[in-house]
């Protein structure tokens, strides 16, 4: 009787948790503890100039990890990210050296695009893990980047070209709106076309998948390029921040993209998850961010708290997806 009462507890323990972390009641809860605790100890923080820099900061990890998403939601991820975002940044700003701000903008875009059909057609074509793939690809468009550029930033952009990364629509900043309408496009796709519904079915049964008649390794092709796309898309935004082409741009996309997609409720197992966690998730990152910055925290002691952060995400999605 003692063991099965044990039992018992363990599994009304273990259905708490899901339930929990299932329902996306608790994110809300944190960005509120949030906001709550860091207004009481800094008065900068409720300012409207650090709202715009929290949308600001929003809007960047928003591109990448809406990329993230998808990968995701087919059992994969993509690790190449920080090192796409570093290849991008040093072939679109040359190329507007040479041809103009919006060439420059289009290629860094379709180059993070292809960076992204790479990926995934090595990992449907040959069955290798992304994870391998992935990184290998980090690797490479690192050190393309690095090459190319010797290790030394491009300057003498067109002053036009900081519009993207530093200007404002009413009182919204340019990456926030291009954030905003990723979202919505990215919505679409997921929830209103047969695309959309092809991933969640690859990622939650390829098998069932390809008897049904769907193509499993276009979807994942199709799925790895969209996330390039928005790499190269936030590569390009970022770098009209700072008015320059950066090689080591994007050092720490990758993991914090996962964290945000993760602790938005996004399984990594593939095929469960919705976009609007994804949104929940890029806020709570975004606002550790700012909120750390606010309070002055060393910026490696910042770093540790992120991979806290982050190993936390994977073991919530554990428990979050676990068999009863």
């Amino acid at each position: 009787m003692g063991k099965n009462t044990g039992k018992n507890s363990s599994g009304i323990l273990l259905n708490l948790t899901k339930n929990l972390f299932t329902g996306m009641g608790f994110i809300p809860l944190l960005i509120l503890l949030l906001v709550v605790i860091t207004a009481l100890n800094q008065k900068n923080f409720a300012t409207f100039s650090n709202l715009q820099n929290i949308s600001r900061q929003f809007s960047l990890l928003a591109l990448i990890a809406v990329g993230q998403m998808f990968p995701i939601l087919i059992a994969g991820l993509d690790l190449s990210q920080g090192g796409v975002m570093g290849a991008v940044s040093v072939l679109s700003t040359l190329a507007m050296l040479e041809y103009g701000v919006i060439p420059g903008c289009i290629l860094g875009i379709f180059i993070g695009g292809m960076f992204g059909l790479v990926n995934g057609t090595l990992i449907a074509l040959f069955n290798i893990s992304p994870f391998v793939v992935t990184l290998g690809m980090m690797s490479f468009a690192r050190g393309l980047a690095l090459m190319i550029t010797n290790g030394q930033s491009i300057y003498g952009l067109p002053d036009s070209f900081s519009y993207l990364g530093t200007e404002y629509i009413g009182p919204f900043p340019v990456p926030f709106i291009i954030a905003s309408l990723i979202f919505f496009i990215s919505y679409v796709i997921l929830h209103r076309t047969r695309f959309g519904r092809y991933i969640y079915a690859t990622g939650g049964n390829q098998t069932a998948a390809r008897i049904s008649g769907i193509n499993v390794k276009l979807i994942k092709s199709c799925a790895y390029m969209y996330c390039g796309l928005l790499t190269g898309l936030a590569s390009v935004v970022i770098s009209s921040r700072v008015n320059s082409g950066q090689p080591n741009l994007g050092t720490g996309a990758p993991l914090e993209a996962i964290a945000a997609v993760v602790i938005g409720g996004v399984s990594l197992f593939g095929g469960e998850g919705k976009l609007r966690g994804v949104f929940l998730g890029v806020v709570v990152l975004s606002l550790i961010s700012n909120s750390l910055n606010i309070l002055n925290v060393n910026s490696y002691l910042q770093m540790m708290i992120m991979a806290m952060v982050i190993i936390l995400a994977v073991i919530v999605d554990r428990f979050r997806y676990a068999k009863d």
